[in-house]
């Protein structure tokens, strides 16, 4: 009986070591656990995300190296190109392309989080593993958001609605070029990869770790992804362009902030660039989306019909409120930063975090660095 009974109590020590959290497990594999006991379709996927679309995307490319002329080529360019105007016209082959890039957006993603910036964190003095795959996650944003920004600014200067550095937008010439049922060339792949990036995000957005404004990131990636279907729809990407730029700028300075605070960089160089960041949230997605907001109710209802025109003013009201919600949770951190004089704290931080210990991954590493925000 007493030997039947220590053979419970070990199975249940085992049990618990089992079903330990995350947190608990050594912290190099901590991200590897969460993503093997994470059930169903999507922990399948996450933890597939580097194979699984390299798989797709190496059929893809041989299969057009093999036969140019095949299905393989629509999944690669774009069709309906006119020589004459040097534009692409609008097709539902178009999807074929949007496929290719969600496959490698993920593919990229987790490949440069896993091989390039993880271990960048490390060497750079991250000291727990959720600060080295926030570091990577934030570090990814950057990247992305650096590229689509410049590009994106250069796409809008080739439009009539472009104005100056200071107001972006010629309210009254939005719809110039009205209707836009085709594109020049680097629009076209600009405006799509775009698209493709942020089905991606829907993605990446249910494997994160939740933080505590999960409910209004997940309302945000619904209303941009609609805003996207209905400017493809109605002919009006100029409008999208223009939110596109007002939107990125902001997040390449949040992201390279996290990222500084990942990595214990001292409050000196972090809350000077959280104060540059409000600045420009407050200018690109207030003032400039401000004046795309108002482009649109003014001039969209001499073009459009009733309901999606009314339809795209919810959404983008929908998305102005969204900033104003996180605006506030802005102005709550800078009052905090003051109020204890102790850097900015930001109070997004993941749910789990509050009950769950942080494990450093290693002792001794980036002592005596910041204490103050996290940014999560």
């Amino acid at each position: 009986m007493a030997t039947s009974l220590r053979s419970t109590q070990n199975g249940r020590q085992q049990e618990k070591q089992t079903l330990k959290p995350a947190a608990a497990v050594d912290s190099a594999d901590s991200l590897k656990y969460v993503q093997k006991h994470r059930k169903g379709l999507l922990g399948v996927l996450d933890r597939h995300q580097i194979d699984g679309p390299l798989v797709f995307i190496l059929t893809v490319l041989g299969t057009y190296a093999v036969a140019p002329n095949s299905i393989a080529q629509k999944f690669l360019f774009f069709q309906e190109y006119d020589p004459v105007t040097q534009t692409y016209e609008k097709t539902w082959e178009d999807m074929y392309f949007l496929t290719f890039w969600v496959a490698l957006f993920t593919f990229l993603r987790a490949s440069v989080m896993t091989y390039v910036l993880m271990p960048a964190a490390r060497r750079l003095g991250a000291t727990s593993e959720r600060s080295i795959v926030r570091f990577a996650e934030q570090g990814w944003i950057c990247i992305y958001y650096s590229w689509s920004w410049a590009l994106g600014m250069y796409c809008l200067q080739l439009t009539p609605s472009w104005n100056n550095w200071f107001v972006w937008f010629h309210t009254d010439k939005f719809y110039d070029s009205y209707p836009l049922t085709a594109l020049p060339v680097i629009t076209k792949y600009y405006y799509w990869i775009q698209f493709s990036f942020w089905i991606q995000q829907m993605f990446v957005l249910c494997i994160e770790a939740p933080r505590k404004d999960f409910m209004a990131m997940i309302s945000h990636h619904l209303v941009t992804v609609s805003l996207i279907i209905f400017s493809l729809a109605l002919n009006v990407t100029t409008f999208g362009n223009a939110v596109f730029v007002s939107m990125d700028l902001a997040d390449i300075v949040l992201s390279f902030g996290k990222c500084l605070k990942y990595i214990e960089m001292p409050d000196s160089i972090c809350d000077p660039i959280f104060a540059c960041f409000m600045v420009i949230w407050i200018w690109t997605r207030h003032f400039l989306y401000g004046h795309i907001i108002y482009a649109w109710i003014v001039h969209s209802d001499n073009y459009l019909g009733s309901f999606p025109y009314y339809t795209v003013t919810g959404l983008f009201f929908a998305l102005q409120s969204l900033m104003f919600y996180w605006l506030w949770s802005i102005c709550r951190i800078v009052y905090k930063m003051f109020a204890t004089k102790g850097g900015v704290v930001d109070d997004r931080s993941e749910d789990e975090d509050a009950e769950v210990e942080k494990k450093p991954v290693a002792a001794g590493k980036g002592k005596g660095k910041g204490k103050g925000k996290t940014l999560a």
